[in-house]
């Protein structure tokens, strides 16, 4: 079977490595898998990928069309039912019409949502968002679940380093991951967290991970120890088994939280917020410290929890790992998005 997918961009982004992910385990079951993308770069992904770049997504394909199209934004649905593939589907990491920075194109997203085409969804909350907003009839919702690349993000291979931190009684390390300024990550929540941890004596080293260059607004609420911008998956996963915590501050809304499921991999203790897609990730949500979204008190206090109570770490370190590799390994998932592509095709009406 021939699976294509399209991509507005290829820059590095969670959603973006989500798509290469599974490519790189549906080729692995005997598939041929192609990515054809509008802009950007992949030389950040380690592995080798069938990639090509377009200025029209919905453009002829040069040989033989795929079997099965798979549009992953909502600005790639309408080229790819341009471009006639019988099977076509939308894979939806997380609805775009809840985005606030997105109120004024609401309907767009809506009406582009509303196309009777099979949707593809990283998690049961997705399901039910989408239902919620367009019913239980208006098109098929598939929950094929999300990857989590458990070859790479795995504990560290040297915890003695972070024993020989505590013996030193250094600086607790936190992480926080995502672009500040994206209301739904809510990064100032956790930052606040960070800093009345400070406030109270805590010494604190605090490591940032965003796509974007940090804001002046950012940067006056709390000193930032290490900035990181765009790093290369195997960069991250030395940067999260350098931390003794990591903070997932976002609001309902977001999609999965794969800077949260990766740091789980990675066996780091986790303060998350009780959304959705973060309280779902296993049926008891025990793998992590559980705060009020949009409360940095909250956040403040799960951190000090973790960082007062040994027992909690030991138990989160294993829990984490666990859980992550279980459910959300690219075999185990790469199956269940198989099932669904195998199915008798659903005709995709040209827009």
């Amino acid at each position: 079977m021939h699976i294509c997918y399209l991509l507005m961009s290829s820059e590095l982004c969670g959603g973006v490595r989500v798509v290469f992910d599974q490519a790189r385990f549906l080729k692995q079951r005997g598939h041929q898998v192609s990515i054809r993308v509008l802009r950007g770069t992949h030389d950040w992904y380690p592995y080798p990928l069938d990639i090509s770049y377009v200025t029209d997504l919905a453009e002829p394909f040069p040989g033989p069309p795929p079997d099965v199209l798979i549009a992953t934004f909502w600005l790639s649905v309408e080229p790819a039912l341009r471009l006639g593939i019988p099977r076509t589907l939308h894979l939806c990491q997380g609805y775009e019409g809840d985005i606030r920075e997105y109120s004024e194109i609401r309907p767009q997203i809506e009406a582009v949502y509303r196309h009777p085409i099979p949707k593809l969804t990283i998690g049961p909350w997705l399901v039910e968002r989408l239902q919620q907003v367009f019913g239980t009839t208006a098109f098929p919702v598939h929950d094929i679940g999300q990857i989590v690349d458990v070859d790479m993000y795995t504990p560290s291979s040297q915890p003695w380093r972070r024993w020989w931190r505590r013996l030193l009684q250094s600086p607790w390390r936190v992480l926080v991951v995502g672009q500040y300024g994206i209301n739904v990550k809510a990064i100032s929540d956790a930052l606040n967290a960070v800093r009345l941890l400070r406030e109270r004596g805590m010494s604190i080293e605090l490591l940032r991970v965003s796509t974007a260059q940090p804001s002046e607004e950012e940067l006056t609420i709390t000193p930032i120890d290490a900035y990181h911008v765009a790093i290369p998956p195997v960069v991250m996963h030395a940067l999260i088994c350098s931390a003794d915590a990591a903070v997932a501050p976002s609001l309902e809304g977001e999609g999965f939280g794969l800077p949260l499921a990766e740091a789980l991999a990675c066996g780091i203790p986790c303060v998350a917020t009780q959304i959705s897609s973060f309280t779902r990730l296993a049926p008891k949500a025990d793998y992590a410290v559980f705060a009020e979204p949009g409360n940095p008190t909250c956040l403040a206090d799960g951190l000090q929890s973790i960082f007062d109570d040994g027992a909690l770490r030991r138990h989160l370190r294993r829990r984490g790992p666990a859980i992550i590799r279980q459910s959300y390994s690219g075999p185990v998932i790469a199956l269940r998005l198989e099932n669904v592509l195998l199915q008798p095709n659903s005709p995709a009406p040209a827009p």
